[in-house]
């Protein structure tokens, strides 16, 4: 989450809104993101874990959500699903590069 942090101009930019969804509480949820200082809002999807469910990103097995980027239009439509586990600096390049392609500025 904290890569998407380093790109906040951008993404305003881009007139996007991040917002982050844990697994955690809504406590713990809020405490992380302020250490991290995460300057957009991160919201607990604790304890039923509907949205990763209905994102399709919830993992039964471990009770945590993939790392996934959704890209959502104006319209509420899925517009890029970005599933990378390991680089997380793909994640808000891939998003910035989608929000290009839908007439969006970032730059």
């Amino acid at each position: 989450m904290t890569a998407f942090r380093t790109h906040t101009d951008a993404f305003a930019r881009a007139n996007a809104q991040v917002l982050g969804i844990s697994v955690d509480s809504f406590a713990a949820a809020g405490e992380f993101q302020q250490k991290l200082g995460l300057e957009f809002p991160l919201v607990s999807d604790f304890p039923k874990y509907q949205a990763g469910r209905d994102y399709g990103v919830y993992n039964e097995q471990f009770g945590i959500h993939g790392r996934t980027t959704v890209i959502v239009d104006r319209e509420g439509i899925v517009r890029s699903i970005h599933s990378e586990v390991r680089d997380f600096e793909s994640h808000p390049t891939n998003a910035l590069d989608v929000l290009r392609s839908l007439g969006e500025n970032p730059d």
